[in-house]
């Protein structure tokens, strides 16, 4: 669902583009003192863009982007805008606090993530000199990095890429709708938009690097060597890798510096720091076997990567679609009931042991949902993986409050200041209940607690009392009441 996040935060009930986000007056007031007479101001999708009177665009060519996070974005606009001033060039920038947030967060599509100001130089010449005096005006100044551009010299927060000033589209023909820019010879071809710099065949970069020899690939930490990435996202990606010093299987996960995890409003975490707090907490779980194991926590150039045992086994949200599992559509199957019903009972026991061991070391999980369930279909082990929001019990953080999946949380427990081991033990019968119907997310429009009512259902259909049992228990707050059910349900294991 992330391909959506961006449609979810313009509006409270409806989908709505981010160039709708209601913006306050925050940087439009700032703007507008650092513009002189004779500059005009007009907003566009998520920016505000800034221009001489009666000044023309050209329609593509070197672009520069400064980045910045949300905390130095008022100082950033105060040393560029008057550089652009003074060379009478066009620029926008981010028109909210509230979209820096997003552009700068997880969330935010990595091609376009961690752009405050771009700036439109009129030519080539133009560009080699103001893209210096940016960097001059900025250079003590530090923001994100942009991953569709190349940086300038040594800058933390200048970049530049070759691309569109005016928006030329091509309508495809499921109605989206492509960027584009003019070759020489006229053509129109599509103006990629990447994670990583790239120029179209016929530009030349004015600012090239000295060629380097080619090496036969670097192990990070001169010790892992990198076979697949699982995801990526704009705070940095996971990996599987090999450990050259053991010969073993690791998980790698990775933490961009000045990318962050942002929760709404104006709660946001730093990435680096969230993934240093996940190997704290994986240090006191140390030698569990419900959870993976911490190797150790590195920096390689500016990013952060934090290195684990590599767990093996399917995430419960993959696990619950296999054709062998679903059972909503086949309750007049008893055979395949039983057989649901004793993996259903075996996830159970072993969540709860899972669970209660995490809770015996003096740490609440915070987040548990199919996603960070990984269960072995062959051997049966469940392990817990993703401990960046979990909390030491008794201790208060608005970031391990806020830090879960929608719909694994009670509805009465969101304004609270502190977790317990009932969120714990709820967020467990929710997920027993998705492996019987995935629908979580739905009750957020209904916090009356309609999963009894579908499970009531589920029960006159051909489901099994028992599992009634146990998700309400859990639900309840009661894991020793869900465990006792389960332990007496006298079914074959599989």
């Amino acid at each position: 669902m992330e391909e959506f996040s961006s449609y979810t935060i313009s509006h409270r009930e409806y989908f709505e583009a981010l160039g709708r986000f209601p913006i306050t007056r925050v940087y439009p007031d700032l703007l507008a003192s650092l513009l002189p007479a004779g500059w005009k101001t007009s907003r566009f999708d998520v920016w505000l863009h800034a221009f001489p009177e009666g000044a023309e665009l050209a329609p593509q060519g070197f672009k520069i982007h400064v980045s910045s996070t949300v905390a130095q974005a008022p100082e950033v606009l105060r040393r560029v805008v008057p550089v652009c001033v003074r060379a009478g060039v066009q620029f926008k920038h981010v028109a909210d606090p509230g979209l820096l947030r997003f552009h700068n967060s997880k969330r935010s599509p990595r091609k376009a993530s961690g752009k405050f100001i771009a700036v439109y130089p009129p030519d080539t010449p133009s560009f080699l000199t103001l893209i210096e005096a940016l960097h001059q005006a900025t250079k003590d100044l530090e923001g994100p990095y942009i991953l569709s551009d190349k940086r300038y010299r040594d800058s933390k927060v200048v970049f530049y890429r070759y691309g569109g000033f005016q928006r030329m589209h091509q309508l495809n023909p499921d109605g989206s709708r492509r960027l584009m820019i003019r070759e020489p010879g006229g053509a129109l071809v599509e103006d990629e938009r990447t994670p990583y710099f790239q120029l179209p065949a016929w530009v030349q970069d004015p600012l090239p690097d000295a060629e380097e020899p080619e090496g036969d690939g670097e192990l990070l930490n001169g010790r892992y060597q990198v076979e697949e990435a699982f995801s990526f996202s704009n705070t940095g990606g996971v990996y599987r890798a090999i450990d050259q010093r053991t010969g073993n299987t690791v998980c790698i996960k990775e933490a961009r510096p000045r990318t962050d995890m942002w929760m709404g409003g104006e709660l946001t975490v730093d990435s680096v720091s969230m993934l240093r707090r996940e190997r704290d907490n994986l240090e006191r779980l140390r030698g569990l076997p419900e959870v993976p194991e911490l190797i150790e926590l590195f920096q390689e150039w500016e990013h952060t990567f934090l290195v684990t045992s590599f767990v093996k086994g399917q995430p419960l949200s993959k696990v619950r679609v296999r054709e062998d599992v679903i059972v909503l559509t086949h309750l007049e199957d008893a055979n395949r009931v039983s057989r649901f019903c004793a993996l259903l009972r075996d996830v159970t026991l072993r969540l709860l042991d899972a669970v209660e061991a995490i809770h015996a070391r003096g740490l609440l999980v915070g987040d548990i949902s199919p996603g960070n369930v990984l269960l072995d279909l062959e051997s049966g082990e469940l392990r817990l993986i993703d401990f960046e929001g979990a909390l030491p019990l008794g201790e208060d953080s608005a970031v391990s409050v806020q830090w879960f999946t929608p719909g694994f949380r009670h509805p009465e427990r969101r304004g609270i200041q502190r977790l317990e081991p009932f969120d714990d033990f709820y967020a467990c019968g929710m997920l027993l209940y998705s492996l019987v119907c995935p629908v979580q997310t739905l009750f957020e429009l209904d916090r009356t607690r309609p999963v009894l009512r579908f499970l009531d259902h589920f029960v006159e259909e051909g489901l099994p009392v028992q599992v009634r049992r146990i998700i309400q228990s859990l639900l309840d707050g009661r894991a020793d009441l869900a465990r006792k059910e389960a332990e007496s349900w006298a079914l074959p294991r599989r």
